[in-house]
């Protein structure tokens, strides 16, 4: 370590131009220098007085002045030794502060330190090390010392230079190499606010005095101490400022922050974004300048400079509103005083923009009373705008208008068609609606199809059914959506309040019964509410809810109608027809349950049944022997438009083991007009099966020559509203005449249904009807009456053989 001691040399010290750190030493060595001389001036100046006046010897004079120099020079470097020691511990602690504290930086500062240390001690090397959390030592800087110099000292003198800063006690170094000459090492703590953090370590080439005044070292390293420490809580203090400035920059709310004397203190960057105020305006640092730039801006200017007013005039108070600016744009506004030590000294402002969530609170609360769909009040506004249209109906003795509507089988639309042809339907209807009503008035999707519309101010009774007449005209008017054309019809009930009802849910019940009675008289109309109606709805929930347990309950059963053809007279087929055993009402034709079982979507499995029980009881007469008949079943629209159809006939064939062409369907005319592209595959798919298929009540729907066409069928109905008139109306006896006509050319069979008379009978079998169902032939019977009509299949033909010879005989 004494290559330490040696390295570097003393100090060349401070450039030129530069004032010395040595500035206040030099002083008293200049002191020390005229006191020397004047000593010594007075010391020699009294020789020749002593030889002239006293006659001193020689040896007496020498020995005199020789005394006098020693006395002299011995009180001059023991007062001026202990002056520079008290100097040196005066002035070079302070003139490390001074310099030290200038440093910008810790790494600057450390460098700094070792530079006046080796200036003002004429030290060869010096080092600062630092001991971190583990106890280990690093040197943050050296000064006289190359990389091997440094690492050997930390390696030597580690434990010595850790005790030092443990102890917080100034220690000479222990030298491991005399050999290298009789330099000095002294370790001193470096020390702040009475904490140990690190050690000065300094190395002179020959013995130093300085590094021997343990008192003038630990000055130094507490003026060391102290220095690093507060250049290290300026940099934290700068950190903490920098990051409370980045931080306040990234939130979302705008701050401002105003002192006493409404002089802006500081303000972050999202506060000019949200009040767009030019730099120009907050550099001038007055408040009232940017508060004119932000009320330029503002909805109410004047009501915000009254609150901003009431602020100041209770500076300990806070305030929250929110501020609506010209541009469309809504502000939040808190405000705090700002305190220090318990004093107010300024007022802090923030801003938050909450425009986007103005808008969703918005978007939520029309969403919250309002169909999403239709765009139209829901059921909740209607509720509301009811209650009040009540209360003003009461103020001004007005009649006020409840109507119910629902669109006429929506749910086969919306099976058949798609969803989205059933939402563009929807849409189209409440549009057409909320044109036809006043602007006071209310158009409401209360769910699903359904509609209610809230007339208020009806002046008279005669109003209130011109508009429902416009309503039903309006939507019975064909459409085409999604390149389909359709047309529509809608059923309405109507309530009146005060008559029908006064509070708001009796008249939205009774509006609601007079629509299903609207459905019940055939749909596309409008009932007005009246009090037997509410009694026929009870039965028709009450039927609804029986209709639901009858199949679970096993209540259903089938009735057979023969069907003969014209050349045998051989019974070539039957209907089956289905029949409730009610437990309490008894025999239940489906005239009664029909419309209810398609209403409620019960027609699907109900269908399903009466296909499989029908198929079943074939198969078991054809495995009895008896001759093998067609039997026909009705297919509802519902069912038709099931996606499985073809699936779950294929299964009942296959689990009751019935032969396909002994089953036919009976599918109306409507069934088909919704989705004829579906309705033609499906057709084709069961025809490719070897199911026969026919037209049930041909020519009261919606049929053509394109109809027949473009469907393969094997049969045409004709309808029993045709049979029965036909010898008493000339259009009914023209038309079935035609049917015949057509079918024929088109190479179709006839069935004529509702045959009760022999003229009937005479009629049809003059134009060529080939196959006739009706009283005349046989009364739906159950299946054990209509197997013994099967086993007496001859009698019967011959019978009809001779009646039907009777009646053509007549008629030549």
């Amino acid at each position: 370590m004494g290559r330490f001691a040696q390295s570097a040399g003393v100090s060349a010290g401070p450039p030129a131009g530069q004032t010395s750190r040595k500035g206040p030493i030099d002083e008293v060595r200049r002191l020390k220098r005229a006191v020397m001389i004047g000593v010594y001036g007075a010391i020699f100046g009294f020789v020749p007085l002593y030889a002239f006046f006293l006659h001193y010897s020689s040896l007496q004079l020498v020995t005199n002045t020789a005394v006098g120099v020693v006395i002299a020079v011995t009180a001059i470097e023991g007062a001026f030794s202990q002056i520079f020691r008290f100097r040196k511990r005066s002035s070079y602690p302070g003139t490390l502060l001074v310099e030290v504290g200038a440093a910008s930086s810790t790494s600057e500062a450390t460098a700094l330190v070792l530079e006046v240390v080796t200036d003002v001690l004429d030290l060869a090397g010096a080092a600062i090390a630092l001991l971190d959390a583990d106890g280990g030592l690093s040197f943050v800087a050296t000064s006289g010392l190359n990389d091997e110099q440094a690492a050997e000292l930390r390696e030597v003198y580690h434990d010595e230079i850790a005790q030092v800063i443990q102890s917080q006690q100034t220690a000479r170094l222990s030298p491991r190499d005399r050999s290298q000459g009789r330099g000095t090492i002294v370790a001193a703590p470096i020390i702040a606010w009475g904490r140990s953090f690190g050690a000065l370590v300094m190395g002179s080439a020959g013995r130093s005095k300085d590094l021997n005044d343990t008192e003038l070292l630990s000055g130094i390293g507490v003026a060391v101490g102290v220095s690093l420490e507060n250049l290290r809580q300026k940099e934290n203090l700068s950190d903490t400022a920098s990051l409370l400035s980045a931080t306040l920059d990234s939130t979302a709310d705008g701050i401002l922050v105003v002192d006493l004397q409404s002089k802006i203190v500081s303000f972050n960057r999202r506060f000019v974004e949200m009040w767009r105020i030019p730099d120009s305006v907050l550099e001038t640092r007055d408040d009232a300048t940017a508060l004119q730039f932000a009320m330029s801006q503002l909805e109410q200017p004047e009501e915000f400079v009254r609150k901003v007013s009431d602020i100041y005039h209770l500076p300990g108070s806070e305030s929250f509103d929110r501020l609506d600016l010209k541009d469309g744009r809504v502000f939040e506004r808190y405000s705090q005083p700002q305190t220090i030590d318990g004093g107010i000294v300024g007022r802090v402002w923030c801003f938050r923009d909450v425009t986007e969530r103005k808008l969703s609170e918005e978007t939520i609360r029309h969403l919250a009373y309002h169909d999403a769909l239709t765009d139209l009040p829901n059921r909740a506004l209607f509720a509301d705008r009811l209650t009040v249209a009540r209360a003003q109906a009461r103020r001004t003795r007005q009649p006020v208008a409840v109507m119910f509507l629902d669109i006429d089988r929506f749910k086969l639309i919306n099976d058949t068609l798609g969803h989205v042809v059933g939402d563009d339907l929807l849409k189209a209807v409440g549009a057409e609606l909320s044109g036809l009503v006043r602007d006071g008035d209310t158009v409401a999707r209360v769910g699903g199809d359904e509609f209610t519309l809230l007339l208020t101010g009806v002046e008279d009774g005669e109003s209130v059914p011109v508009i429902a007449r416009r309503i039903l005209e309006t939507v019975r008017q064909p459409r085409t959506l999604a390149d389909q054309d359709l047309r529509v019809t809608t059923s309405l009930g109507i309530a009146m309040f005060p008559v029908d009802g006064e509070t708001a849910d009796a008249l939205w019940r009774n509006a609601d019964t007079a629509m299903y009675r609207a459905k019940q008289q055939g749909r596309d109309n409008f009932q007005t509410y009246t009090p037997s109606m509410s009694a026929e709805i009870v039965n028709r929930v009450s039927l609804e809810s029986d209709l639901r347990r009858a199949l679970a309950r096993g209540e259903f059963v089938l009735a057979y109608q023969p069907q003969m053809e014209r050349d045998t007279w051989a019974i070539t087929g039957a209907e089956a027809l289905i029949r409730w055993k009610h437990p309490t009402k008894g025999l239940v034709h489906p005239i009664e349950f029909i419309s209810v079982a398609e209403d409620t979507g019960l027609i699907v499995p109900i269908g399903e049944w009466v296909m499989r029980e029908a198929c079943l009881r074939n198969k078991v007469w054809q495995d009895a022997g008896l001759p093998p008949i067609t039997i026909t079943v009705n297919l509802s629209a519902l069912q038709f438009q099931q996606a499985n159809l073809v699936e779950v006939i294929e299964g009942v064939l296959a689990e009751t083991g019935l032969e396909p062409q002994y089953l036919e369907f009976e599918i109306t005319e409507g069934t088909t007009i919704h989705d004829p592209d579906f309705a033609a595959m499906v057709l084709r798919e069961l025809r490719a099966m070897g199911v026969r298929i026919s037209i049930d009540d041909f020519g009261t729907g919606y049929s053509s020559l394109s109809y027949l066409k473009r469907f393969r069928i094997d049969r045409l109905k004709i309808d029993r509203s045709f049979v029965n008139e036909l010898t008493t109306d000339a259009n009914d006896a023209a038309i079935a005449t035609a049917v015949i006509v057509m079918a024929h050319s088109l190479g179709l069979g006839v069935v004529a249904e509702g045959v009760e008379t022999e003229e009937q009978l005479r009629f049809l079998l003059a134009r060529g009807c080939d196959e006739f169902q009706g009283y005349l032939i046989g009364r739906p019977c159950p299946e054990d009456e209509f197997r013994r009509v099967l086993e007496n299949r001859e009698a019967l033909a011959a019978r009809m053989s001779v009646l039907a010879a009777t009646v053509l005989s007549e008629t030549a």
